[in-house]
């Protein structure tokens, strides 16, 4: 009897060591259940955050992206060379446009006037006037266009005393008119008609306001007669 109630109570004992036991596997196994949960959450929730910051920083990437790809240099050169052309394209067809306005240079307006011009009959007698127009731009072709206009002849048939006498040059300085002449053979008159041919040039100059001398040269020298019969003053004095 005494030792079914110590097998009782030792099987009493281990029960109650076994329950203790138990109790205790329990409770540890339950912290180990709470810990691995709030460990998942917590990794869901960085998980979460990173892939929320990735995003962000991805969304900052492209708007920076499109920042960087708006500010590259081959779009500011496009944009610069585009406004460059057209700026300068503006500028030059204005410049164009007010060069086109400008007006080339203007013809030199001539003067005109009515002169005398002398001349003889067929015997060299005497000197007869005759009008003619000339043309001119300034003083010296004035002279030149009086020397040009006697050597035509008269429009009534009269010849002229200079017809072959070529003119090298004309200026005048002051009062005095110079002319520089080349006189061919066939220029060349008898004494009467050297005479006539002085007196017709030294009227024909003398008639133009301010002129007051006449010197004729003969291929540049100041010859003692012009034809080689009558002497040639250097310089004749209008009387």
């Amino acid at each position: 009897m005494k030792r079914q109630m110590t097998k009782t109570i030792l099987l009493a004992f281990i029960a109650a060591a076994t329950i203790a036991s138990l109790s205790a596997c329990g409770s540890k196994e339950q912290p180990l259940q709470n810990g691995g949960t709030s460990n998942q959450n917590q990794a869901a929730t960085e998980g979460g955050g990173n892939a929320g910051g990735t995003a962000d920083n991805g969304g900052a990437n492209d708007d920076g992206g499109a920042a960087n790809a708006g500010n590259a240099p081959d779009a500011n050169g496009a944009g610069n060379a585009a406004t460059g052309s057209a700026g300068n394209a503006a500028t030059g067809s204005a410049g164009n446009a007010g060069g086109a306005t400008e007006p080339a240079d203007a013809a030199v307006e001539k003067k005109q006037a009515d002169i005398s011009v002398y001349y003889t009959d067929d015997q060299m007698l005497d000197l007869h006037a005759q009008k003619a127009k000339i043309e001119y731009a300034d003083d010296k072709e004035k002279l030149t266009a009086a020397f040009a206009a006697l050597r035509k002849d008269s429009d009534k048939g009269e010849a002229s005393l200079w017809k072959n006498v070529e003119l090298l040059s004309a200026k005048q300085d002051g009062g005095e008119v110079t002319l520089d002449v080349h006189i061919p053979v066939e220029a060349r008159l008898g004494a009467p008609g050297e005479q006539l041919a002085v007196s017709a040039i030294a009227q024909t100059y003398f008639q133009f306001e301010g002129v007051t001398s006449l010197n004729i040269l003969v291929d540049g020298e100041a010859v003692e007669s012009l034809m080689g019969h009558e002497d040639l003053e250097h310089p004749i004095k209008k009387q």
